[in-house]
């Protein structure tokens, strides 16, 4: 009977202290069940791997254009459904011919007999069956290489390291060297290409345009090899049987779309997104596997759970990320209604790697603690981090580097994350070797991210309100980006009522030149050469910022900052300006004393209204402002123009 009792108690110590546990370790939204159910499924229940698996090993290479892309992109959908998803396929865009590659080797038959490691771009062709030639190495001279015309027919041209025989991959324009080996009858080039290969893609313009040179990427040891037995004298020949084709046009493709409906707000959403599409040759596990399996697994969990999130969770698995931003600029173009309508972007397009912390807009930074607590607790392994940004970002000018900036172009708020991984990117970056296995040995990385995902999303999409914008990007305008030895102040510029004492100011620093349009960080302008006359190229020398010094000005019982250049004074004076509306009613205004001094006030300065000209206000760092003593130093001032109206302005 002890005994029984001594079971039973032991027993309920274990409940009460897994209970304590899981209280502990689990610090929000304990009357959440869904919350709870998210957690548990991701870690005992979480498919991101299994999703990696299909599109990598199943479809391989996800070109836009080839079977590979449209084949994935399916079993996408049909996943999606089957987790009771809305999901569909939205067009992007077409290409004129498809592609597909199959089964290809190739090897050297004379003088000894070794196989070949090699690749093709995508869109290239293949050979006509198995061919046989012997090697002719193509001359860096391009009058060398007509007097050897004749000789190419029946050959296969080494050409050394020379890029894509198409001199426009998206135009499908053919070089010099292209045309001229086609003419010629030779069976194909081949390129000397260190491993892994970087394969890339070509295109086509038109099934009237085919290629019909096989383009072949060597690896570089083997190239020099078949080289130096070439240059000896000796025959060699060599053999390939590539079997790249195409398909008769066009081809369309689409991005992946699969969204859970809000509860209450059904047309605002929170997007989970990476980019489906991989460049030629690849597998893509890295570059975007481990982006978009760990958001397709973060819908599932929410969805799993039972979750019913008040607004629309949205996975969004971008194509053609890699012909440049296509198809996310495509969908918010499709979709202006819903851009002010998105909460939060969710992109990743990183290494394999574990979600450990984010950094947030300080308006949002509230919302976060109680959305992310959860994950302080989550993993030992990987303990988050919540910051907070006290300075608004620039939209992107133009989309560069992944589908992010497409919707910061749009003025869409985008999750800053930091990761933890020990991959390391650059190894398998756009090459034959981003494969399923280089992600391996971090599936409980990428288990983490997706887990991390699913609750910062369903925590997003559950607030009451959106979250705001005011603070994430710098509105249209020109602004005044301080660096100075106590932290960074940002202060706008008035443009519209102290036009040309902002010139003057903006002269103290901004490198003249024309700007596209949108928003544009000038540098700092180099220090002057002497301390004094005109600088290179004949332009007038500006003050090196070296020469400032922060005068503080409260030994003075004065309410403002000055910072002189070489403490000297110009004998220009400032314009009358006619329509100044800015008072020196608080801290932080930004003004001009003389063409070559300003000013930041750190108070009330009434008596300044009528005496100097102030030209903007500080609306970042103002807390940085209030700190600056004798002896600090300004190490940067950066001009940003963001808008047509600021790009065009003093130009």
């Amino acid at each position: 009977m002890m005994k029984r009792f001594f079971v039973f108690l032991v027993v309920i110590l274990l409940v009460v202290s897994t209970s304590l546990a899981f209280s502990q370790n689990f610090p929000y939204n304990q009357d959440d069940p869904v919350l709870k159910k998210i957690i548990e499924l991701g870690k005992t229940d979480n498919q991101t791997m299994k999703w990696l698996d299909y599109m990598a090993n199943r479809f391989g290479e996800r070109v836009v254009g080839t079977d590979g892309y449209n084949n994935a992109a399916q079993w996408a959908i049909y996943e999606f459904h089957s987790w009771g998803v809305q999901a569909e396929l939205e067009e992007v865009d077409e290409v004129p011919v498809g592609f597909t590659r199959g089964e290809a080797w190739g090897k050297i038959a004379v003088p000894a007999e070794k196989y070949l490691y090699f690749t093709t771009p995508a869109f290239t062709a293949g050979t006509k069956g198995i061919q046989r030639g012997s090697v002719i190495v193509v001359p860096a001279d391009s009058l060398q290489i007509l007097s050897l015309k004749s000789k190419f027919k029946g050959a296969w041209a080494l050409v050394g390291d020379a890029g894509n025989l198409n001199r426009s991959p998206r135009r499908g324009e053919k070089s010099f060297l292209a045309k001229l080996l086609e003419d010629a009858g030779a069976l194909g080039a081949i390129r000397s290409s260190r491993v892994p290969f970087n394969a890339g893609s070509s295109s086509v313009s038109s099934w009237d345009n085919l290629p019909t040179l096989p383009d072949i990427i060597l690896q570089d040891t083997q190239y020099n090899e078949i080289k130096e037995l070439a240059g000896s004298g000796q025959n060699v020949e060599l053999v390939f049987d590539i079997h790249n084709g195409f398909k008769l046009g066009p081809v369309q493709y689409s991005n992946i779309i699969a969204w859970l409906p809000g509860t209450d707000f059904p047309n605002e959403y929170v997007i989970l997104s990476g980019h489906f599409d991989t460049v030629g040759g690849s597998t893509g596990a890295v570059d975007c596997g481990s982006g978009c399996t760990p958001a397709m697994e973060a819908l599932r969990l929410i969805i799993k759970a039972g979750g019913k999130p008040k607004r629309s969770v949205m996975v969004c698995l971008f194509a053609a990320e890699e012909l440049g931003i296509i198809g996310s600029q495509a969908w918010l173009r499709a979709h202006p209604s819903s851009v002010p309508k998105i909460a939060l972007d969710i992109n990743r397009d990183y290494s394999p790697g574990a979600v450990i912390g984010a950094t947030v807009a300080q308006s949002w930074y509230e919302d976060f603690v109680k959305i992310t607590a959860p994950l302080i607790y989550l993993n030992p392994d990987f303990p988050f981090t919540l910051g907070a940004n006290n300075y608004p970002g620039t939209r992107a000018l133009r989309p560069s580097g992944t589908d992010a900036s497409a919707f910061s172009m749009f003025g869409v708020p985008t999750l800053r994350m930091s990761e933890r991984t020990e991959h390391v990117y650059n190894s398998t970056y756009h090459t034959v070797w981003d494969t399923y296995a280089d992600v391996v040995p971090y599936a409980k990385y990428q288990e983490h991210t997706a887990l991390v995902l699913a609750v910062i999303a369903y925590g997003v999409a559950n607030l009451d309100h959106l979250l705001p914008r005011s603070d994430v990007y710098l509105a249209d305008g020109m602004y005044a980006d301080i660096n100075t030895s106590k932290g960074r102040i940002i202060a706008s510029l008035d443009i519209d009522n102290a036009p040309e004492t902002v010139k003057s100011f903006i002269k103290l620093f901004e490198v003249t030149g024309g700007a596209p349009a949108g928003g544009q960080r000038a540098p700092a302008a180099p220090p002057a050469a002497g301390g004094g006359g005109r600088g290179g190229g004949g332009q007038p020398a500006r003050p090196a910022l070296g020469a400032f010094n922060l005068i503080d000005a409260r030994a003075a019982a004065q309410a403002i900052i000055t910072l002189e250049a070489n403490k000297a004074r110009a004998d220009a004076k400032l314009p009358n300006e006619k329509n100044i509306l800015i008072k020196h009613d608080k801290a932080g205004v930004l003004g001009m004393i003389s063409p070559t001094e300003f000013y930041l006030t750190i108070d009330r300065k009434p008596d300044y209204d009528n005496k100097y000209i102030p030209i903007g206000n500080v609306i970042a760092g103002l807390n940085i402002v209030n700190t600056i003593a004798r002896g600090d130093s300004i190490r940067s001032v950066q001009i940003t123009r963001i808008g047509q109206k600021a790009t065009a302005f003093g130009r």
